[in-house]
């Protein structure tokens, strides 16, 4: 159920370009969740579920690159990374998250999606920075939803999960 919630936000937001990247970012939260109250296992599950339907489905496909390397492993990497303290957490999240950049700047180019010109070059280093900036916010932004959760709402709707 949580899989097919997550695909149909990301199928929504793949018709509305605008708001591509605040879908995926919305549709992470149900990994969030998925994560607090059914463990790594079932989260990476409805991540995979999530992912591999809306790469096969989506009629943009950019929607789907943002939930793949970008929003739908944040939860999950925020949380394992978390426990090893705060500053090595840091330097492990931002470490992993330049990796997936990377890896969707090389994968995207390979697609053909990025043109290959000195401009496209600036773009993609201020990208970078940038990117890098919205994933310090977007993880602070994880925090304390993830606080809200856990003390207004989490006694509210353990009961209708069990």
């Amino acid at each position: 159920m949580f899989a097919a919630l997550g695909t149909v936000l990301l199928y929504v937001g793949s018709f509305l370009e605008i708001i591509d990247m605040s879908v995926a970012a919305l549709a992470s939260l149900i990994i969030l969740f998925c994560l607090i109250e059914l463990g790594y296992a079932a989260a990476f599950s409805v991540y995979a579920i999530i992912s591999v339907i809306s790469l096969l489905i989506l009629p943009n496909k950019w929607v789907a690159f943002y939930f793949v390397f970008f929003f739908g492993t944040m939860p999950i990497t925020k949380k394992i990374f978390e426990k090893t303290g705060r500053v090595v957490s840091w330097i492990l999240k931002f470490a992993v998250f330049n990796a997936e950049l990377a890896a969707f700047y090389f994968i995207v180019s390979a697609l053909g999606f990025f043109d290959e010109n000195e401009i496209s070059k600036l773009f993609a280093i201020a990208a970078l920075i940038l990117l890098n900036v919205v994933f310090l916010l977007s993880d602070i932004l994880y925090g304390k939803l993830y606080r809200i959760y856990m003390v207004k709402y989490r006694h509210r709707i353990k009961k209708f999960l069990k």
